[in-house]
């Protein structure tokens, strides 16, 4: 188990050695924004660590109401439920979804979270190639009969290659199948994609408003349903996980999952970090212009290695270069040279000899670009 001895930015220093760092999620580079590092000080000083209670007694700190109230701003809802972890995501919104689909599709290189959220489902789950529309349809065609509404399941961004779901042809698919529903997990997207950092949904031109409506909000329910759920803790610098939507969405979101009422709330402290992180994204869409820059910058200086890297504003890059062996000594070799990016054996979407794995930050320079494909050039 590796030590970071500091917050994740374009620097770091990790065991007994400082690097120029591409590794995590800390997308914005927020992770030690001095608005975060006072809000979170002042809270803790005014509330403590956290109300120790569940948010159905009397354990919602200002704090967390205050994180509510901006994401549902922030994604142009009526409400949002936040909780304590982005993992527990998709049993939140499964939850509410559950009592209408009658069977899941998975995509085969879906983060665990999803994974587990489908098995506790109690619903029969189908996995489906990646990415592809037309295994998709396949499936759908096998699977989804009259009266068995179909859920299709994915990331948003995958989280080791940086891969978009083609989600308009997956609506467009979706279209012929009565009550069928979209479910994204967009904790690689929000903050990331779209002209402010709203995610995937504002990438392609979709309209916020019809993401996370409950049937009732549907009169007469029309079209592919669509839902989507993130995270504070990756390119918002924060913490815990969100889901924002119409107001009866989200009371059945809280209700159904029984996290509201059965689990402790997010420690004020953190909550507090979030709520100011959401401003400052909110505030400074130019943030994200310039993460998207970095992210086209780095993938251009890729495609000029001779790599094949597509060319889309995702901050993760995924590369499989030769079997284990190699991509370990090409991750050490970068290591030894003082620029750190990450390889993983075993992670959900990696085939069967891992992948290195390179994120970019806002915060990182040209420069930096230029000295990482430089080291990696010189070990490829």
């Amino acid at each position: 188990m590796h030590l970071m001895h500091g917050a994740p930015g374009r620097r770091n220093t990790i065991d007994n050695g400082e690097y120029l760092y591409f590794c995590g999620t800390g997308y914005l580079g927020l992770q030690n924004h001095p608005r975060l590092i006072q809000a979170s000080c002042e809270a803790a000083r005014q509330y403590g660590m956290g109300t120790a209670t569940s948010r159905t007694g009397y354990g919602t700190a200002p704090p967390v109401a205050e994180v509510e109230k901006k994401s549902a701003q922030f994604w142009e809802a009526e409400d949002a439920f936040y909780f304590a972890s982005g993992y527990l995501g998709n049993q939140v919104v499964l939850s509410v979804l559950a009592k209408s689909a009658g069977v899941v599709l998975l995509d085969e290189h879906s983060h665990y979270s999803i994974i587990d959220a489908c098995k506790s489902s109690g619903l029969p789950v189908v996995r489906f190639a990646h990415n592809d529309t037309q295994a998709l349809q396949e499936a759908l065609r096998a699977n989804a009969e009259p009266g068995n509404a179909p859920l299709v399941m994915c990331d948003g961004v995958f989280a080791t290659s940086g891969e978009i779901v083609p989600i308009r042809e997956y609506i467009e698919v979706l279209q012929e199948y009565d009550g069928a529903m979209l479910c994204m997990d967009e904790c690689h997207a929000y903050g990331v994609l779209g002209e402010t950092g709203r995610g995937v949904y504002q990438q392609y031109g979709i309209a916020l408003s019809r993401v996370n409506q409950s049937l009732s909000d549907l009169d007469p329910p029309s079209g592919t349903r669509l839902y989507s759920l993130g995270t504070l803790s990756k390119a918002f610098g924060g913490y815990g996980g969100i889901v924002a939507g119409s107001r009866s969405f989200i009371k059945e979101a809280r209700n159904s999952s029984r996290y509201f009422s059965g689990a402790s709330a997010p420690p004020t402290p953190v909550a507090a970090a979030s709520a100011a992180a959401l401003e400052i994204v909110a505030a400074t869409p130019e943030l994200v212009t310039h993460l998207q820059h970095n992210a086209r910058s780095l993938r251009q200086r890729l495609r000029s290695l001779g790599l094949e890297v597509d060319d889309i504003p995702t901050p993760v890059v995924g590369l499989s270069i030769g079997d284990e062996n190699n991509m370990r000594r090409i991750q050490q070799g970068m290591a030894d040279d003082g620029v750190l990016i990450a390889y993983a054996r075993e992670y959900s979407g990696l085939g069967p000899c891992g992948g290195l794995r390179i994120a970019v930050f806002a915060t990182h320079t040209e420069a930096d670009l230029r000295d990482l494909s430089g080291c990696l050039a010189r070990r490829l």
